[in-house]
């Protein structure tokens, strides 16, 4: 369905404006062939560089969610009064 500031039409229902279809355009596609290839996928040097800092990226929020999670256990985790009250600040500003 088409809209514009002149005409209003439903292509679908109007088949005065649709264009005639071939024989090829109406066929469903089932009788298409596909070649029976193999996909296959190659990334740059640098695609595989930031993969790999991503790994370490993951590796070290990993790392520090456990350390924080131990000494959140263990009851020795602190935090910075001035640190929380700056973050507090810094998320009412935007």
């Amino acid at each position: 369905m088409s809209i514009d500031r002149v005409n209003i039409s439903n292509q679908g229902i109007d088949r005065s404006q649709a264009t005639p279809q071939t024989e090829s355009t109406q066929s469903s596609g089932k009788d298409r062939k596909v070649s029976g290839g193999s996909d296959s996928a190659a990334f740059s040097s640098k695609a595989a560089e930031m993969n790999k800092l991503a790994s370490k990226i993951d590796q070290s929020r990993t790392d520090r969610l456990n350390k924080v999670r131990g000494e959140l256990e263990a009851g020795t985790y602190n935090v910075s009064a001035k640190d929380l009250a700056n973050k507090l600040i810094d998320s009412n500003r935007k």
